[in-house]
């Protein structure tokens, strides 16, 4: 099995939701933890509340939209606790549009936050990890990228191109110890999934369902392939009462 003691992990849209579910199971399978959003308050809530259950983390906030600050962000995880062993793509950006309504605009912010960056993260730590032959990349994807949802046009582009950048790094890194994969929830019970009109948060997935997948992934055998794309449904329709 797979120990994260001593690693560096990097968790993107960690302020809440998905990414502070993962990064306080990161931090309590022994990663120290970078949290990286553009809410400085909430990033230092989550870091707190690691701290507090004995982890190690440390909040930066970080526009992911920004070159400079994305680099700045590489930059102090690098000096304060290291270079990352693990790298969680979790922030997304969505609006609920069909083409013909997404502006140019839209779609240049959706693509920027849920592929650009995830790219330029990917592209800047995977040389270290090569070097030490361990890396773990987690991108967090959607249903939206395993089908399509035409009310969902620029994410649900975006989320397939993530789909398709995280296959490039898995095949590319077969004998070097490092793994990739993309997690593809359906509906999650985070601010994102309010934006969808019409649904039942009720039959939603929880944070946990997702955390859970990320953790159990982490942990497994070198030996051991699975995805990259990792489908994570309901089992209850959730644009149903």
């Amino acid at each position: 099995m797979t120990t994260l003691a001593d690693r560096v992990a990097l968790v993107t849209g960690a302020s809440s939701g998905i990414g502070a579910g993962l990064a306080a199971m990161l931090a309590a399978e022994g990663a120290r933890v970078v949290l990286a959003a553009r809410r400085g308050k909430e990033l230092e809530r989550v870091a707190a509340g690691i701290c507090r259950a004995g982890g190690v983390a440390l909040p930066v906030v970080t526009d992911l939209a920004d070159d400079d600050s994305m680099a700045r962000l590489l930059m102090r995880t690098s000096a304060e606790l290291g270079p990352v062993d693990v790298l969680v793509n979790n922030a997304g950006f969505g609006r609920w549009k069909p083409l013909e309504e997404t502006s140019i605009a839209e779609w240049d912010h959706t693509f920027a936050v849920n592929v650009r960056a995830a790219a330029y993260l990917c592209a800047a730590v995977l040389p270290g990890m090569q070097a030490r032959r361990f890396g773990r990349v987690i991108n967090i994807g959607s249903e939206a990228g395993a089908a399509i949802v035409p009310g969902l046009a620029a994410y649900c582009v975006s989320k397939h191109a993530l789909r398709a950048l995280t296959e490039v790094i898995q095949d590319a890194n077969h004998d070097n110890g490092i793994k990739a994969w993309v997690i593809c929830p359906g509906f999650v019970d985070t601010e994102m999934g309010e934006v969808v009109p019409g649904a039942n948060p009720l039959n939603f997935l929880r944070v946990s369902d997702v955390v859970d997948m990320a953790r159990y992934l982490i942990r497994l055998d070198y030996n051991v392939k699975l995805g990259p794309e990792i489908l994570i449904r309901t089992m209850r329709n959730p644009m149903t009462a």
